[in-house]
């Protein structure tokens, strides 16, 4: 049987901070890419969009630095970022 690492403080101090940092970069590029999508197109789509790409973007830079999400490692960044934003535009079309 394959032994399991030990999860060392520093170990999860980083991960915690990619975490938080990532979670945080989505959120400021949803927001950020909605105001200025919402100018050119209605505001039901440009959320979505925002989500999308701020999701795709988020994943590709983490992993760029080499530390992706961890439960979604080989998921390409343009996969998650549509899911996302399709994701998005299913939940507002049923709220409604």
């Amino acid at each position: 049987m394959a032994r399991r690492k030990k999860l060392r403080p520093a170990l999860l101090a980083r991960r915690f901070f990619f975490f938080v940092a990532g979670s945080l970069m989505v959120g400021f590029l949803a927001v950020f890419l909605n105001a200025v999508l919402a100018l050119y197109m209605p505001r039901h789509f440009s959320v979505s969009i925002a989500v999308g790409i701020a999701v795709a973007t988020t994943f590709w830079l983490l992993r760029l630095v080499k530390h992706p999400p961890l439960l979604l490692k080989n998921v390409p960044p343009l996969a998650a970022g549509l899911c996302a934003g399709l994701g998005v535009h299913i939940a507002r079309t049923w709220i409604r």
